[in-house]
């Protein structure tokens, strides 16, 4: 007789994240909700991580480790299939190997996809610094405005709202039948972020969506070997999803009907990416975004603006593009606002607000950072390294502070020299 299927496969994705990967297993065998099967498929690592995932699978039945014998191209959409391919639970949930997970989540999920019979059910998440520790949330936090802890019936005009969210599969849970119904897994191949088409795929194709509007995972960010951490034209492959996503819509009679929020996407993209591209790589962006734009014309940029109310940096470089003006292009990314100097934001306190208030501005700053304050989670799990319960202080960090020492300093010796010559003429 098979065993009873579970409630809940959750797959985890697991790549050279030996630093990492025991927090995150932690996490999800601790989960309150215990009618789990937790399939971990580690994608060829060459650290300890294939090791770990074993002995954690040889102390708990409920793991089931998956090890692909080398790292297969592009992102983790093959690891993530494999998963798929395997799972038996009503319901699934994703995981990354250096992320860390709310004990309650996948209860918490669970309960809300259940209580309307919805389709796929969604949290929401901080981004968690490896360097520095801090969290903070991600840019999707505006979006979150109105929406309340229910079930949406997902009409179009909801769908395209939702479409607009962050697409990470890691704080959502989905009802695999709606998946294995319509086919729908990761594309496979040389390029990132295969997330994005999943994202469309599934929330096209579900009835209903359940909020949890609850920060129950923390995603990490900065760290060493991430795929977020890519900063050239590997980035531009991200573009090869807008025409997987416009073909599937294509297919399914309905890219009319989404044209305007798929080209909403692309004009995000080219935002996001753009700021991240070095100049010696913008010609090669303008060529890729002028194959991915070329469809569009004025009226879907109209329409597509109206709709969402975002993107018009993205809008402006569209139409360099479709105009084939590449100095206008350069000059557009060229004008965008840099990142404001610590240093200088230091300098202009000190001038105008004198000593005092700067140190004052200093320490709510340093303690912004995470300096003098208890971490959010236990050391061993926020960086496993010996060093971690410490944070070190950045250079801009280093300067602030050096500026405003040095111009105490000088205080106190003038002070000290006024005191000394007053003392001089007291004594005659």
């Amino acid at each position: 007789m098979p065993d009873k299927a579970p409630l809940l496969t959750i797959i985890v994705t697991s790549y050279n994240v030996e630093p990492y990967i025991e927090a995150c297993l932690d996490s999800i065998t601790q989960q309150t909700l215990t009618d789990i099967e937790i399939i971990v498929v580690d994608d060829g690592s060459t650290d300890r991580s294939p090791d770990i995932v074993s002995r954690y699978a040889a102390q708990d039945a409920r793991i089931v480790p998956i090890m692909l014998p080398e790292n297969t191209p592009g992102g983790v959409a093959t690891a993530a299939n494999a998963g798929l391919n395997r799972a038996r639970g009503t319901y699934i949930g994703f995981a990354d190997g250096d992320d860390l997970y709310d004990l309650t989540m996948f209860e918490k999920l669970v309960d809300a996809i259940e209580a309307d019979a919805a389709d796929l059910a969604m949290c929401r998440y901080e981004l968690l610094d490896d360097e520095t520790g801090v969290r903070k949330m991600p840019s999707e936090q505006g979006s979150w405005a109105g929406l309340n802890e229910q079930t949406y019936v997902l009409d179009d005009e909801t769908t395209k709202r939702f479409l607009r969210f962050i697409a990470v599969p890691w704080r959502k849970i989905y009802r695999r039948d709606m998946l294995e119904e319509n086919a729908i897994r990761f594309p496979e191949g040389d390029y990132f972020f295969e997330d994005n088409p999943f994202h469309w795929f599934s929330l096209i194709s579900a009835h209903s969506l359940a909020v949890v509007p609850e920060v129950l995972c923390w995603h990490r960010v900065g760290r060493e070997g991430q795929t977020m951490q890519v900063a050239d034209e590997r980035l531009f492959r991200i573009f090869r999803h807008h025409d997987t996503i416009h073909a599937w819509l294509k297919a399914r009679n309905i890219e009319a009907d989404y044209r305007p929020a798929l080209l909403a996407w692309a004009l995000s993209q080219t935002e996001w990416i753009s700021a991240k591209t070095p100049k010696s790589a913008r010609r090669q962006l303008f060529d890729v975004l002028n194959q991915t734009l070329r469809p569009y014309r004025e009226a879907d940029y109209t329409r597509s603006f109206a709709e969402s109310g975002r993107g018009e940096l993205g809008r402006k470089l569209a139409t360099a593009v479709r105009r084939g003006n590449f100095r206008n292009f350069n000059r557009l990314l060229d004008n965008q606002p840099r990142k404001p100097s610590l240093i200088r934001a230091g300098v202009t306190s000190l001038r105008t607000s004198g000593v005092r208030q700067t140190a004052l501005l200093t320490m709510r700053y340093l303690r912004s950072r995470g300096f003098g304050r208890t971490p959010a989670f236990p050391v061993d799990q926020l960086a496993p390294r010996p060093s971690s319960g410490i944070r070190k202080p950045t250079n801009e960090d280093i300067a602030v502070a050096l500026i405003v020492l040095d111009r105490r300093i000088k205080r106190l010796e003038a002070e000290l020299r006024r005191s000394a010559g007053n003392s001089g003429r007291g004594e005659e």
